[in-house]
């Protein structure tokens, strides 16, 4: 409403039912459009608010809310707006980020105020260096979720018992009624992560039922503010020099999800295991949402060099047999045997194989003869 409101409040229901004031209503939006700096994804939303629930509870007829439907769609296409795509997060930019929060974890003295740069308003902006507790919090956080692929939402609620020394047990919630739990393995160089961060909590924090946080506290006493969190690891990826994970501008740890899908698809796995890997309904969801840009336009082009190499073998001349016609005459006019350790072929080097039939019916061993007289 607060986008729309200069243009709301130059018009009534009324207004809208006259043509030259319907004209200039659409006119206010357009400019509205134009003038913002909002991402597309967000305007999308505002302009389907405004025909879908602001016109309708203004009591605008349902006829001048499809032409105002309409007329929005025109709009849009005529700025001709593209979607920017978000950068990809890649290996080389997880390696450095991993091995700054090691650092951050040796020295706490060497971040910067990551409260800060997550989020300059704050409550934590006004601090001059970080401390090792909160650092260990950051870096076994993002580990858990990294290692396992989950949900943020699906790590916070996190307790002690759910981490052994091999394993990390989360439980994924399905519509908020139905439940599962899912086992992921911790090997020693993940565990080394981790197990700092659990003594410190110990330490620091004894009487906290959760690793870290859920919203307003529902499953327990936590260990860090969500939002602190959310700072936290916001601030990291900036220092890092990483690029927002998606469109918009968001730094979102969830968006490592879709880094295990690039993974996965990179080193032989099929879509259907990246979907059981994500605990994703069905492999739509996959594609659509989680493989980024970048990895689908390389699915692309291989795709179109696939179809290329096979458009271009359906318009190749066919096979001069010509030359390989006369060394197959030259092989038997000299008696040598086509298939004799593999030495001829017109199509494929096939080696001899004995036959299937028992050796004594074999047509290519003949039965012994029988002496005349023999029983």
């Amino acid at each position: 409403m607060a986008f729309f409101a200069s243009t709301l409040k130059k018009f009534s229901a009324d207004d809208l039912r006259i043509d030259g004031m319907f004209d200039e209503f659409l006119d206010e939006i357009e400019r509205s459009l134009k003038e913002t700096t909002l991402a597309i994804s967000t305007l999308n939303t505002y302009t389907q608010v405004l025909h879908a629930k602001l016109l309708m509870f203004a009591e605008v007829d349902e006829r001048i809310r499809d032409e105002v439907k309409k007329g929005i769609r025109n709009i849009r296409k005529k700025q001709k707006k593209t979607m920017p795509k978000a950068q990809a997060i890649n290996d080389a930019m997880i390696v450095q980020w991993l091995g700054n929060l090691d650092g951050y974890c040796t020295d706490p003295k060497s971040a910067p105020n990551l409260f800060k740069l997550g989020r300059e308003t704050s409550k934590m902006a006004y601090k001059n260096g970080m401390n090792m507790h909160h650092m260990l919090l950051l870096r076994g956080f993002v580990w858990l979720t990294l290692v396992s692929g989950a949900r943020t939402g699906e790590i916070r609620p996190l307790t002690d018992a759910n981490i052994d020394e091999e394993s990390m047990i989360r439980t994924i919630f399905k519509m908020k009624v139905t439940c599962h739990e899912v086992t992921s393995n911790l090997p020693p160089f993940i565990k080394e992560r981790i197990s700092p961060m659990i003594a410190s909590i110990k330490q620091h924090a004894p009487k906290a039922e959760l690793l870290f946080a859920e919203n307003e506290n529902k499953k327990g006493k936590g260990t860090i503010d969500p939002r602190l969190l959310q700072e936290l690891v916001k601030g990291s990826m900036i220092a890092n020099g990483m690029p927002p994970t998606s469109p918009g501008g968001y730094y979102r740890l969830h968006d490592m999800r879709k880094v295990w899908a690039r993974w996965i698809d990179e080193n032989g796995g099929s879509l259907e295991s990246t979907t059981a890997f994500l605990g994703h309904s069905s492999t739509q969801v996959t594609y659509k949402s989680y493989f980024h840009d970048e990895h689908k336009d390389r699915l692309a082009r291989k795709g179109q060099q696939i179809g290329l190499n096979h458009l271009q073998s359906l318009l190749a001349p066919p096979e001069d047999l010509t030359d390989r016609l006369a060394e197959l005459r030259a092989f038997l006019e000299a008696g040598e045997e086509i298939y004799a350790n593999g030495s001829f072929s017109l199509r494929h080097e096939i080696d001899r194989t004995k036959s299937a039939r028992p050796g004594r019916w074999s047509k290519l061993v003949p039965a012994p003869r029988l002496e005349l007289g023999t029983p």
